[in-house]
């Protein structure tokens, strides 16, 4: 059996609300039971209450047939129980059947004849529980088209007497769907009954813009997540919850850290310039940084025009809307704690070569056949001992006492030999953390309330200097019906981080530093404690970690990053008469980011008892803050009316938005502070430097929605937004956008009648429409002066002079790109709606994008004015799937269910400026995303092979590191180097002249976005163990690790020989003469920089950032409520939560230190570079208890 449970009470109320009061049985009939009950001025509902009080009448009514709220007074001594029920009920067209001490309360029917049908009676026992297995007490059983009504007992029984088979029995409770179930009469005892709360009654509600609207009603395209897939996942914020939950949206993260940001799409990318969703909480618009996931109740996500046209000019990119929880009128007050403990690990390998012999190997091999001149830059040689002694310490992983690390030489210098695990002694390779969660929520008739808060403490992966992030979260909702007509709701949320840590102010910057010039052979320390910053036995005069790894041993730079956001919502809704509702809404939305960075000097030794002093231009004794705030005011005032007759049902919804933001940043920074220990421009004595940014601007919207459909049958829904915005110039700052959808329920047909057995819903849609996209820039139109700039050169030969400059030449009439979408969609459901699938495809047009417009002549002076001149289009599809079922296992249920997305979007510039077909720059015709590279046919064999290829074809374009070689593996090409194709036939292997007409041997090889973004679930409970399990991942993805020594963790030594991690495995992949079908080529140092094989893009080392990433695993146990309650706890549930647990991708088989999905991230030191924080595998273990 199947149905659905509810998370709101109004839609509660609105279709189910069963009134049971639930007292002892008594097998004596009470009919004729003398009653005194005198009441005045009560409701309905007061007095029904009193009843079972004072009587132990338990009722069951249905709130649909029902006035509850009707006044009455009710005046009876000595009466009988139907003249109180007469009273209680009058004037309201209903009938009741006294059975014992159970009263049935029904609307009238009008009595049809039936034929006669041969009838047995009974007696069926049975249990009515819940899909965990829980009894329910006070549900209802009720005999269709009879009086005859039956209640559960405290353990969940029932005893249906009396009742003429066959027969159809509606099972109701509270928050749960009604279910109907057909009794034949041979049925055994005991016959149990299970109401399956895996989908509730919200499901059929879907929140959209200033409204909900019944699933069934959908016309355009909006996708639904529950908060039960995002609540206690062991997670920073909403974005990590979010990601992969539905397949339109893609969500990325600049690193692994907690305070790292997000870049959010739905359906790919909106323009060549920036638009982002706009993503409302409770109707505010909001950060998913600073959304607890656990106050999640559900997510809309709008994708099309139809959906999103009402919010207008945020609106364009789509739309997320996040519901939180809110109390339940009538509910008790409850209160829940969920808490839990964890640890973090990286997703990748950290097994790095520690051995000090083989690190100095693999890396002087490398500096040697390189096109730097310097050789043996780690100094260990056979020449000078130094290796021999390396190799005598090989297997020394504790340094031994006949063996130190650490030498005095004759000069008097430090000299080391050791084994020393840098890794393990900059970062943190288990990392804890914990998180606690309390909410109390409950109401009464008229009011309902909640409140959270949350705490979050999360210790970073630098252990050197330990960095930590902390998150304070609260939010409280309150709801009054202040009148029958008036309702008052207020909505406020906080929430506070503060991510700490050492070293340089950009801890990406110094995890990129951190990568060279380290060897295993070096430790940090001499024995007499001074730190280790430069070394004798380094071939260039650089410090360990380019000045960074003493840094943070030194502890002298202290830095801190606190965000405060601040959300307050106010809501008035008047209801003058029936079916019209009339919205007030003002909410104000402030941030508040504070940004400390404290830099010192310290002091290092390479010299026994001589102590030296570093500083440099990124350290030295300075104090900067770097505050930036913004304040948002939004009102909407809207009304909304619907009407139903006759099977036609209108809605009608309109009003105006209006919302002013301002922002300011302040960047101030001084030096020479004369104490150490205090973070205080009061202490600096150098000279200040300030700057300030100010951003403000206005919107004005006026909007318009109409629903109408025909016995839920044919659907239509039409809006409209005028919107105006202050970024424009007077005259271009209106634009109106309509937009339309429709939907034909097939499944609603006569003719569909034979197919319902098997296919319950079926619905094609159809929407189309516009918006407007002002997140281009801000004020373009509007020409700037910049004063006080100096000059290189002076006039009094005192001070150089100052001079003002004029912004670049701006076209007129800068507008509004133009967002067109069009949708078509099928919704089916099957088998009793346990099989749904849901599919979707789209065109997206971007008109009139801003971008480069005419070509200048360079005797011009100035750049190339922008205009709205660039279109592009994409094309997406996306499909869901789930599947819902329960059966008996152990005589116990089993409900367990599975679902999949997938999805997928090409985007494609139809309309640029690009004269010459430059394929450095856009160009109409374009698929965003597309890579241009060299084909390679493979690693040359054999010295031959290469000196043939070498006299015949000129490659220095590409192969000109191999030429600057000086090392022993010569300036020519050998067996192992890189082998280019030369596509074009001329001998030469060039990008020709660069354009679409003549680019040589360069073609497309790839594409940097994601394709078929993916994911599956399944879940089961069974006896109180609940298990979940979400897997998510990319179909393929293209990646070049960019030149230079910035990859790192992919190209190794290959970019810079001095590589501070190389993983055990790495050498492994290196073509040698013993290792001749190796995936890398010859061991050359700097051949990933510009102009050598690795550094010049071709599809050899094109990577493939594909990935399937086990995303959560829970396991929880609920301890069974007979047992809880007795404590006077209504649930206790324990579980095991993990996050990231393991990913599987092609880039493994040649990179075990770097994540695919930081390998394309551009929040890394180095944009698409794959070295910045880690990503966190997180394992934690939790409780969750409610009173």
């Amino acid at each position: 059996m199947r149905s659905v449970s509810t998370r709101s009470e109004s839609r509660l109320w609105r279709f189910l609300l069963m009134i049971v009061f639930c007292a002892f049985m008594t097998p004596l009939s009470l009919s004729a039971q003398k009653i005194n009950l005198s009441m005045k001025n009560v409701t309905v509902q007061e007095a029904i209450t009193a009843l079972n009080q004072s009587e132990n009448y338990s009722i069951i009514l249905n709130a649909d047939e029902v006035d509850l709220g009707k006044r009455i007074n009710v005046s009876a001594k000595n009466a009988t129980i139907d003249e109180v029920l007469s009273q209680v009920f009058a004037g309201q067209n209903v009938s009741y059947a006294i059975e014992g001490n159970r009263i049935s309360v029904t609307r009238k029917q009008p009595a049809v004849q039936e034929a006669p049908v041969v009838q047995s009676k009974r007696t069926i026992k049975g249990t009515v529980t819940d899909s965990n297995g829980e009894p329910l007490v006070g549900a209802s059983l009720m005999v269709k088209g009879t009086k005859l009504g039956f209640l559960t007992d405290l353990d969940g029984n029932y005893e249906m007497a009396g009742v003429s088979f066959p027969a159809t029995v509606i099972v109701s409770f509270i928050g749960y769907a009604d279910t109907e179930i057909r009794m034949t009469g041979n049925e055994k005892s005991p016959y149990n009954i299970v109401l399956d709360d895996s989908q509730n009654i919200l499901d059929d509600v879907v929140v959209i813009g200033y409204g909900t609207q019944k699933r069934a009603n959908l016309s355009g395209a909006v996708g639904t997540v529950s908060g039960k897939d995002l609540n206690a996942r062991p997670v920073v914020s909403a974005a990590n919850a979010l990601q992969g939950a539905d397949p339109s949206v893609n969500i990325t993260f600049g690193t692994g850290s907690p305070e790292s940001g997000y870049n959010i799409n739905i359906r790919g990318n909106l323009s060549l310039n920036s638009g982002s969703p706009l993503i409302l909480a409770d109707g505010v618009e909001v950060s998913l940084s600073q959304i607890n996931p656990n106050d999640i109740e559900s997510v809309s996500v709008l994708k099309d025009a139809s959906t999103c046209a009402i919010y207008g000019a945020k609106a364009s990119a789509g739309v997320v809307l996040i519901t939180t929880k809110a109390g339940k009128r009538g509910d008790n007050a409850r209160v829940q704690y969920n808490g839990r403990f964890g640890w973090q690990t990286n997703t990748t390998s950290t097994d790095f070569i520690r051995t000090g012999y083989d690190h100095v190997m693999i890396v002087n091999e490398f500096m040697n056949n390189s096109s730097d001149s310097t050789k043996d830059i780690f100094r260990f040689t056979e020449e000078n001992g130094g290796l021999q002694k390396l190799y005598e310490r090989r297997n020394d992983m504790t340094e031994h006492p006949d063996r130190p690390w650490v030498e005095v030489g004759d000069d008097g210098k430090y000299y080391y030999y050791g084994n020393f695990d840098w890794y393990g002694y900059f970062y943190n390779r288990v990392r804890p953390q914990q998180e606690h969660n309390v909410s109390v929520s409950g109401g009464s008739d008229k009011i309902s309330y909640y409140a959270s808060g949350r705490y979050l403490s999360q210790d970073g992966m630098f252990k050197v200097q330990q960095d930590r992030y902390t998150d304070y979260s609260f939010r409280a909702k309150f709801s009054a019906q202040m009148y029958k007509w008036m309702k008052y709701s207020t909505n406020i949320a906080y929430d506070s981080s503060t991510y700490s840590y050492g070293g340089y102010y950009s801890y990406e910057g110094t995890i990129h530093a951190l990568q060279s010039n380290i060897c295993a052979a070096f430790i940090p320390y001499n024995p007499d404690g001074t730190l280790v910053h430069y070394v004798n036995q380094l071939g260039k005069n650089s410090p360990l970690g380019a000045g960074r790894a003493a840094h943070m041993g030194a502890g002298t730079g202290v830095n801190s990053k606190s965000k405060k956001y601040l959300t307050i919502s106010n809501q008035v809704d008047i209801t003058p008469f029936k079916g019209f509702t009339l919205t007030a809404a003002y909410d104000y939305r402030f941030r508040d980011v504070l940004n400390k960075y404290r830099n010192n000097t310290f002091q290092y030794s390479r010299t026994q008892g001589v102590m030296e002093t570093f500083t440099s231009g990124s350290v030295k004794n300075s104090y900067q803050e770097v505050t930036s705030n913004y304040a948002g005011h939004n009102l909407n005032i809207y009304g909304t009316y619907d009407n139903s007759w006759n099977g036609h049902n209108f809605k009608l919804t309109a009003g105006g938005q209006y919302e002013t933001y301002r922002s300011v940043e302040l960047d101030v920074s001084n030096t020479d502070l004369t104490n150490d220990e205090l973070s205080t421009f009061a202490s600096a004595t150098g000279i200040p430097v300030v700057s300030q940014d100010i951003t403000a601007y206005k919107t004005l919207g006026f909007f318009g929605r109409v629903n109408y459909d025909y016995k839920g049958r044919y659907i239509f829904e039409a809006s409209a937004r005028g919107d105006g915005s202050s970024r424009f110039a007077p005259g271009h700052r209106w634009a109106f956008f309509p937009s339309a959808s429709a939907a034909w329920a097939i499944s609603e047909e006569k003719f569909f009648t034979p197919a319902r057995d098997v296919v319950d819903n079926m619905k094609l849609r159809f929407s189309a429409g516009s918006l407007g996209n002002q997140q281009v820039s801000n004020y373009a139109w509007i020409e700037t002066i910049t004063g006080n700039k100096t000059n290189d050169y002076t006039f009094d030969y005192i001070e150089n002079g100052k001079y003002s400059s004029i912004s670049d030449p701006i076209s007129d009439g800068l507008t509004w790109e133009t967002v067109t979408t069009y949708d078509v969609g099928l919704d089916l459901s099957f088998f009793d709606t346990r099989f749904n699938l849901t599919v979707d495809g789209y065109i997206r047009d971007t008109k009139n994008m801003l971008t480069t417009s005419l070509t200048l002549p360079d005797v011009y002076g100035a750049k190339t004015p922008k205009a709205n001149c660039a279109d592009l289009r994409t094309k997406g599809w996306e499909l869901t799937v789930s599947w819902n079922d329960s059966f008996n296992l152990l005589g116990k249920p089993f409900n367990y269910n599975v679902g999949a997305t997938v999805g997928d979007y090409v985007t494609h510039i139809t309309k640029y400026h690009n004269p010459d077909g430059l394929i450095s720059e856009h160009y109409a015709g374009k698929k965003l995303g597309d890579v241009w590279g060299y084909h390679v046919e493979g690693l040359f064999k054999t010295d031959r092979e290469a000196a043939e290829y070498q006299a015949a074809i000129n490659d220095e374009a590409v192969n000109k590191r191999v030429y600057q070689c000086t090392g022993p593996y010569g300036n020519y090409l050998r067996a192992g180097d890189v082998k280019f194709a030369d596509l074009d036939g001329d001998g030469k292997i060039s990008e020709g002249s660069g354009t679409l007409a003549d680019h040589g041997d360069k073609i497309i090889i790839g594409n940097t976005r994601p394709r078929y973004n993916y994911s599956f679930r399944f879940g089961f409970n069974w006896m109180g163990l609940d298990l979940s399990a979400f897997f998510q991942g990319v179909g393929h993805r293209d990646w070049y690790p960019v030149a230079g020594q910035s990859s790192y963790d992919f190209w190794g030594p290959y970019a810079f020989p001095p590589t501070s991690f190389i993983h055990t495995e790495f050498y492994d992949n290196v073509w040698t003469e013993t290792n001749r079908n190796a995936y890398f080529p010859r061991a050359r140092g700097y051949n990933a920089y510009a102009n050598g094989s690795l550094g010049t893009t071709n599809d050899r080392y094109l990577q493939n950032l594909a990935y399937l990433r086990f995303k959560n695993l829970t396991v929880g146990y609920t301890v069974p409520k007979r047992w809880t309650r007795k404590a006077k706890i209504e649930q206790i549930r324990v579980y095991f939560s993990g996050e990231n647990l393991c990913y599987w991708s092609p880039i493994k088989k040649y990179t075990k230190t770097m994540d695919p999905e930081l390998a394309g991230s551009s929040g890394t030191s180095t944009a698409n570079a794959g070295v910045g924080y880690a990503y966190p595998r997180t394992f934690s273990v939790g409780i969750d208890i409610q009173f």
